[in-house]
């Protein structure tokens, strides 16, 4: 079965895909209406759409997926433990991650357009040279996505956690490779062979978040067998290099 890092990234890049295509079809079709005119007819045009509820329109088949990858996370954070969390919580973390994806990528996008459009016009540029133009003024969306799983992520672990007994181990699993930050390799070695619990972490760290930004790891209760867990200790391990 593949990791779920694997899954989560292959579905960050369908968004980073379907925002492309949203916002070529944007200014495509913003470029169209404005064909003939002045920039200051133009800009006079465009001030009366709102380009940021077009956009939103047309990302709604990307969040469907940004969804799935929630769905995912869940399935494998709270099938570990024997806690619920509330639909009516769930569904508020769902709402704030979609929504700061939303700050970042909509609002963004939606502004950075305008001004690409407005400048390609004055300058005579065609729709193809101001979408071109217009990727060098948006952020990472797939690095946006991934964080955003990890922020998710990371407040289902520390609430489930929360509700586990005080004796329950947990293990930091993910990737040990050239890409593993020394912070993650502190971590998984912090972590050992047999597991620290919730407030040996908190005292360590004081919270059981991964490092964030584009992290492929997390915490999460050993099990009878580390080793389904994608948990070997001692080939997991491996020297920090010399700084």
């Amino acid at each position: 079965m593949a990791d779920i890092h694997d899954e989560l990234d292959a579905i960050a890049e369908q968004f980073a895909n379907k925002v492309d295509l949203a916002k070529d079809e944007l200014v495509e079709t913003l470029m169209k209406l404005t064909e003939g005119k002045t920039t200051e007819e133009s800009l006079e045009l465009l001030s009366s759409i709102n380009i940021e509820k077009a956009l939103d329109l047309k990302l709604v088949a990307a969040f469907t997926a940004f969804e799935s990858g929630v769905v995912q996370i869940l399935k494998s954070t709270i099938s570990t433990t024997t806690s619920a969390i509330s639909e009516k919580s769930l569904q508020l973390l769902l709402n704030n991650a979609k929504g700061m994806l939303s700050d970042e990528v909509t609002k963004h996008l939606s502004k950075s357009a305008l001004q690409s459009i407005v400048d390609g016009i004055s300058s005579g540029q065609t729709s193809t040279q101001v979408i071109a133009s217009l990727g060098d003024k948006v952020p990472n969306v797939k690095t946006l996505v991934n964080t955003a799983y990890s922020q998710f992520s990371n407040t289902i672990t520390n609430m489930t956690a929360e509700k586990l007994p005080n004796n329950t181990k947990h293990i930091y699993i993910g990737a040990n490779d050239e890409k593993t930050r020394l912070a993650c390799l502190d971590k998984i070695a912090f972590s050992g062979a047999k597991g620290k619990t919730r407030k040996e972490i908190l005292a360590q760290y004081g919270d059981m978040n991964n490092e964030l930004f584009n992290c492929r790891h997390r915490w999460t209760p050993i099990s009878d067998s580390p080793k389904d867990q994608g948990y070997e200790f001692d080939e997991r391990r491996r020297e920090r290099p010399s700084a």
